[in-house]
């Protein structure tokens, strides 16, 4: 039996080509965007799942309390050993600590990585294995380090690595992420006491070195890093692992932390933290937090994403239950014919919902080919160079979608199933063009206007998207960026031998240096007071330029004079202001202003010119106060204009000239307006994912469309055989038809265009600066939607229409 009815579902597949095309094209491309979202949740559920004891590994987090909301994925760095002391359940417990990546060197050669300072409990903690080496020993004495397999392969491709000495130069590589810093430090040199093994598996805790956390002695010793294992007040830069005993709970764990919580932070004290333990296979996907070791996916995007996709998946549904109703009539009599025959209503309502199974089968074998278009479109995108999402297509994840299919077919085909499994065979025989199968189809005219507004929502959103990139990618930043070349100076010194030797090329136009650059991210603030009324205070910005900036980026200096040619080492004397502070500090203007004194860091600083705003911050943000200082010893990037004649000719000098003046330093370079496009590349990405998402759900509401037009024609067609007969035109058929998908459209738009303009009125707020949300963008999209809707309508209305009425009135 079970066979016929599959027998059957595939001749009717192939008998309605039609049909079946609009409903297997409009749930495999639903089902597409629904498996890649599974796929991406799967990867980022599978992290830290190569660990043995991973149910009993927790990282101690901190959460800030009476009003603080900050929380960060660090601890203090005494935690560890008072967890031990009052806790008898932990195993073990492993601290680690920020503040070492940057270069390795071994005689000629380089090997750059992030990683830690950490003791040789983080290897009882959890399963990171060395693949030469001690686990026991290798981070035991100071000054020791292990690395990677592929560091070490680059360093010594003939050598065995242990007893090694090399040398390492912190430049602020981040382990769990892409930034690198821009200054160099050196640490000394160290031995290499072990070779990590490569993961099994994908980890919250990437690292490509480790150095024994007894090397934090001496570097502070050395004045090199500050450092105080007994500081509670520092949660900033150690993590704090620990492994649970067997039988012991996360509550056990918690109440132990709030007891610490409590007495190392009572009331009244500065400082109010709270210690909260997470499991390493909730990290991610997981909540926004500071300090992150990896870069993860938040959950709260997965969850709108995973909404989304429902929304699309559920309205290729509909569709299908759309066109199968649009269909029923056709086979009236096949249903009365099968329930004379002896057909029982189960049989009938088996048959009806084996069919939406099959078809739901099928469109997963075509939604597997878009899936893997999607995935090439997802991984070409810049936000997958951050998540590096890997799609696993595991035997586990194919039944997931095969089970997922058969849910979206039942889904689909139970309420046409369920009904005409209801009908009776002498009102089929009798009354065929009598059969009304919804009452006025309210319930579906209900969810098509739902439909049109999900539609009408994406298609708005998709175009102020769109809008609102291209108006940060064409932003007025206030200097200009464009053939300017920034170079990463590591250390401070490196810049006046190179500007030096790069000056008299004659494409080089002018050479300057910065500690960070503008509008790319970097932010730092301190609070100035008048010298006159120390009551008198602001909190500014501040940026460490030389005075070549001004010319190198552009700047207009509206008042006073530049700063000094020759910077200080470390102490300010004279500062820029920008307008935004002339106005914040009182200034009747910014004449006014010039020449007055600030204290600054303990320091008497003067005012000696001002210029006109510019965007320093993120283009997100309002202008702010910023001072423009003048010490060299901040100095990170430098930043050359060059001509635009010769570009890569231009690039090469730099570069040629950075290794004769600056051999023992390598040469890091990026274009300015690439390095702020690439700031801004997430919304571009966030554009593409809702244009994509807008297209389909588009899509599917006009196969919903297609499917109410062609259930009307079907249904009318005696109607509309009398009305020409009596004299109808075709044009006032056509407009009988369409009138109430007008309506439907129209109470979609009303509904439709407020909720729209409040979704993106609240995320266009995070934007300082933004574009508006016009009625004339409103109206564009309104029409969008109705022509495409219109065409569709009228496709139906029109066939119906021109047919001969002798046919639909010769039944009678």
């Amino acid at each position: 039996m079970l066979k016929n009815y599959f027998t059957i579902a595939w001749r009717n597949i192939v008998k309605n080509k039609t049909f079946s095309l609009i409903n297997i094209v409009g749930l495999a491309v639903s089902m597409s965007v629904c498996f890649l979202i599974m796929l991406i949740i799967a990867d980022q559920k599978g992290y830290d799942q190569f660990h043995a004891n991973r149910d009993r590994i927790y990282r101690i987090e901190t959460a800030g309390k009476n009003g603080n909301e900050m929380k960060t994925a660090t601890s203090a760095m005494p935690l560890a050993d008072a967890l031990q002391k009052d806790y008898t359940g932990i195993e073990a417990s492993a601290r680690l600590v920020k503040n070492i990546g940057g270069d390795v060197l071994y005689k000629d050669k380089i090997a750059s990585g992030g990683g830690y300072f950490a003791d040789g409990n983080l290897f009882k903690v959890m399963d990171f294995k060395l693949k030469q080496g001690d686990v026991q020993s290798a981070l035991e004495n100071p000054y020791s380090m292990v690395i990677s397999e592929e560091m070490a392969a680059q360093l010594f491709p003939n050598e065995n690595p242990l007893g090694k000495t090399i040398k390492f130069n912190d430049t602020g590589i981040n382990p769990g992420g892409p930034e690198t810093g821009n200054k160099e430090t050196p640490y000394g040199t160290f031995n290499i006491t072990g070779v990590l093994a490569s993961n099994p598996g994908k980890t919250t805790l990437p690292f490509k070195l480790l150095a024994s956390l007894s090397t934090l002695n001496g570097l502070a010793r050395d004045s090199i890093l500050n450092y105080a294992s007994n500081d509670w007040n520092n949660v900033w830069a150690n993590y704090t692992y620990v492994l649970l005993q067997k039988g012991r709970s996360k509550a056990d764990l918690q109440n132990t932390l709030d007891r610490i919580s409590q007495r190392q932070y009572p009331k009244g004290n500065d400082n109010q933290f709270a210690y909260k333990a997470r499991s390493i296979t909730d990290i991610t996907p997981g909540d926004l937090i500071s300090n992150p070791t990896n870069t993860a996916v938040p959950k709260m995007v997965l969850i709108v994403l995973s909404v989304l996709c429902t929304i699309v998946m559920l309205s290729a549904c509909l569709n299908y239950t759309n066109l199968s109703i649009a269909r029923l009539l056709t086979r009236a009599k096949e249903v009365g014919v099968r329930k004379v025959s002896g057909a029982t209503r189960k049989q009938i309502f088996t048959q009806f919902i084996t069919e939406a199974v099959v078809v739901a089968l099928v469109s997963l074998v075509l939604s597997l080919f878009i899936l893997l278009l999607l995935q090439q479109l997802f991984s070409g995108l810049w936000l997958n160079t951050i998540f590096n999402i890997s799609f696993n297509h595991s035997p586990k994840l194919y039944l997931a979608f095969i089970g997922f299919s058969i849910l979206v077919g039942i889904i689909a085909g139970l309420l046409p199933s369920i009904y005409v499994s209801l009908f009776k065979p002498a009102d089929i025989f009798k009354k065929l063009n009598n059969i009304v199968l919804f009452k006025r189809l309210t319930l579906r005219k209900v969810l098509l206007t739902i439909q049109f507004c999900v539609s009408l929502i994406f298609i708005i959103t998709t175009s102020l998207i769109y809008l609102q990139g291209k108006h940060v990618l064409n932003f007025d930043y206030g200097f200009n960026k464009e053939n300017v070349v920034n170079i990463k100076l590591f250390k401070s010194g490196n810049y006046s031998r190179f500007a030096q030797a790069v000056s008299a090329e004659k494409n080089i136009l002018t050479v300057s240096a910065c500690a960070s650059l503008p509008s790319a991210g970097a932010q730092n603030s301190t609070i100035v007071y008048k010298s006159e009324n120390l009551k008198d205070s602001i909190r500014s910005n501040y940026l460490d330029i030389d005075a070549g900036c001004l010319n190198v980026w552009g700047l207009q200096l509206i008042a006073g004079k530049n700063l000094p040619a020759i910077p200080t080492e470390a102490t300010d004397h004279y500062v820029l202001i920008n307008e935004k502070m002339v106005s914040d500090f009182g200034y009747a203007s910014a004449q006014q202003a010039v020449g007055n004194h600030m204290l600054l860091d303990g320091n008497d600083v003067e005012i000696v010119g001002v210029v006109k705003d510019f965007q320093f911050l993120d283009v997100s943000r309002a202008i702010a106060p910023l001072m423009l200082r003048n010490r060299q010893g901040q100095f990170g990037y430098a930043t050359v204009r060059i001509s635009g004649s010769n570009i890569p000719s231009s690039v090469a000098f730099l570069q040629s000239a950075w290794k004769k003046v600056n051999p023992d330093t390598k040469f890091e370079y990026q274009f300015f307006d690439e390095q702020l496009s690439a700031t801004y590349s997430l919304l571009g990405d966030a554009a593409s994912i809702i244009s994509m998402l807008s297209f389909l759900a588009v899509l599917i509401s006009c196969m919903g469309l297609l499917g109410m037009a062609t259930y009307t024609a079907e249904t009318r067609q005696k109607e509309i055989g009398i009305r020409k007969v009596l004299g109808s035109s075709v044009t006032q058929v056509i407009v009988l038809l369409s009138k109430s998908y007008l309506i439907l459209l129209a109470i979609a738009v009303v509904i439709a265009v407020p909720i729209a303009f409040i979704i993106n009125t609240v995320w266009l707020q995070a934007f300082a600066s933004r574009v508006t949300i016009s009625p004339l963008l409103l109206l564009i999209n309104v029409l969008l939607l109705t022509v495409i809707s219109l065409a569709i309508v009228l496709s139906q209305a029109w066939r119906v229409s021109v047919a001969n009425p002798v046919k639909s009135l010769r039944t009678e």
